[in-house]
């Protein structure tokens, strides 16, 4: 089971707050619209209905969503490697990313 956050601030902590007393949990999703080139990435409060308010603090999820998984999408789900070597690798990864899509443009 999550624990509540360490203290990061008020703002932080009230939405922490709102979240859990609308049964919901904060997640981080990052989507990539391939179609328009353009990603976010965000806190969102999710409810039960979403892959993202299962996971455990020590897992990752991605779900791909293409032309052949419209209705559900492919879940990949597994442990994490921890904050620094993830956020490593997501720093290495969105490099590459960049740099494909800035091929693409030419």
């Amino acid at each position: 089971i999550l624990e509540a956050p360490k203290p990061r601030g008020e703002p932080m902590m009230k939405r922490w707050k709102e979240a859990q007393s609308e049964g919901k949990q904060l997640r981080y999703k990052f989507k990539i619209n391939v179609a328009s080139g353009k990603c976010r990435c965000r806190l969102e409060a999710v409810d039960n209905s979403d892959s993202l308010f299962r996971l455990r603090e020590n897992e990752n999820l991605v779900a791909f969503e293409t032309s052949r998984y419209t209705t559900s999408p492919l879940i990949v789900k597994g442990a994490a490697a921890g904050p620094d070597l993830s956020a490593s690798g997501m720093f290495s990864d969105l490099l590459r990313l960049g740099r494909a899509f800035v091929g693409s443009q030419s």
